[in-house]
């Protein structure tokens, strides 16, 4: 069963690359598995491209706040290999976070939070993105009632919380086994969020340039509209995250929405990695 509410209208990938079914599969697993994410907040994003820009650093770009996304896919010093899925989502989240904030401020930086950890959440109760149910679970092509959606989506949640029970706890969305250096693993995710930062190539002077350059070597395909059915397990998703949302922040708890993207999380949250911290411009020295 099928709707028109497509929350990204194409994909384009590099046709000339080799393994490229494989570039496009990754896109649409991408975009699949923030999909709750955007439905949250009504964001829709025009192409999801991949890139492959001559700037070995640059990792993602949104132009005009999501009319286009372009994500690296492949690493820069082997085209024939592919970046860490969950790598490449987390620059997705950076640039979705573009839709709102165009600066690398405080607020954007909350928000990406944000995004981040209702990620880490969807994944630790075992949503795994678009194709959750098998033919077998489709109701005979008939709509799934929202209270099945809803007890599959706690049954997949609790399969998977047996499953991780013991692991340690996480960070950035991976679990952190016993016995691993957390210092280690701290200084690794800062390190992550500022590689992403500084590979963000949004509001450059070239950025148009490097969506052109994508657009002349990909190769589009429309999305398919969302199967109704699989919207009815996203949603019940999202109401499993609000209603923890809901239980930690107590009655003044404000669920995300288009109109507040950041949802509960204060503004003034996360602090603004020093490297991406703007430079104030010298001042100048009085002659003596």
């Amino acid at each position: 069963m099928r709707e028109i509410d497509s929350l990204v209208f194409e994909y384009q990938h590099d046709k000339h690359r080799t393994r490229e079914s494989e570039a496009l599969l990754m896109l649409k697993k991408i975009a699949s598995l923030v999909k709750p994410i955007m439905r949250r907040r009504d964001w829709k994003v025009g192409t999801l491209s991949e890139f492959y820009p001559h700037q070995r650093n640059l990792l993602g770009l949104n132009i005009n706040g999501g009319q286009k996304i372009c994500l690296r896919l492949r690493y820069p010093s082997d085209a024939c290999q592919f970046l860490p899925l969950e790598q490449v989502v987390d620059t997705m989240l950076h640039e979705l976070a573009h839709i709102v904030h165009g600066p690398h401020n405080r607020e954007f930086h909350a928000l990406w939070n944000q995004l981040r950890d209702e990620h880490e959440e969807l994944v630790m109760k075992g949503y795994t993105g678009e194709g959750f149910l098998s033919e077998g679970k489709r109701l005979g092509g008939r709509r799934m009632p929202i209270h099945e959606a809803r007890r599959q989506a706690r049954a997949a949640a609790e399969r998977r919380r047996v499953l991780s029970a013991g692991s340690g706890q996480r960070l950035g969305g991976a679990p952190v086994l016993r016995g691993t250096d957390m210092r280690r693993v701290i200084a690794d995710a800062a390190q992550r969020r500022i590689d992403v930062t500084e590979g963000c190539a949004s509001g450059a002077e070239n950025s148009n340039e490097l969506a052109e350059e994508a657009s002349r070597n990909g190769f589009r395909t429309k999305a398919e509209e969302d199967d109704a059915n699989e919207q009815a397990i996203m949603q019940a998703y999202i109401d499993l995250i609000e209603q923890e949302e809901r239980e930690r922040y107590g009655p003044s708890y404000i669920p995300p929405c288009q109109g507040n993207p950041a949802g509960p999380r204060p503004t003034l949250s996360p602090p603004v990695p020093e490297s991406t911290r703007p430079t104030a411009p010298p001042q100048p020295q009085e002659s003596i």
